[in-house]
């Protein structure tokens, strides 16, 4: 029974320091390790994270810069047939006035001309008549 009993007070002796209070300056530099060791950790994840984003970001860019030169190209295609229908549109309306102008034109300076010759083949009548009339 004193082997129990020594075997007890042995054990309740080594087990004493688990009793133990931690005191604020054992808490103090408990939080200043996990503070070290979060802030490193956090500092790394940042950077992971920034890393992480500049590549998205990049891509993102480089997605929006591409879907950005098809639309444009597809205006500029739209825009070249407007441009090009516009052309033939002002093309026809040029044709379908100026044509019959130019004709009306040609038509009047054939009907001066005429105009003119008739005038002067009525005068050479006149002449050729007054003529006779006072000549035979």
């Amino acid at each position: 029974m004193r082997a129990i009993l020594c075997f007890s007070i042995t054990l309740l002796l080594c087990c004493y320091p688990v009793f133990g209070e931690l005191t604020p300056q054992d808490i103090e530099q408990i939080r200043m390790v996990i503070r070290e060791d979060i802030r490193t950790i956090v500092k790394e994840e940042i950077g992971i994270l920034r890393k992480e984003f500049k590549e998205e970001i990049t891509a993102s860019e480089t997605r929006l810069k591409d879907y950005v030169d098809v639309k444009f190209e597809g205006v500029n295609g739209m825009l070249m047939v407007i441009v090009g229908f516009v052309s033939a549109m002002i093309v026809l309306i040029v044709v379908t006035v100026g044509i019959p102008q130019v004709i009306m034109a040609w038509r009047g300076k054939e009907t001066r001309e005429q105009d003119e010759r008739i005038k002067e083949l009525s005068e050479e009548i006149e002449a050729l008549k007054r003529r006779q009339i006072i000549g035979p």
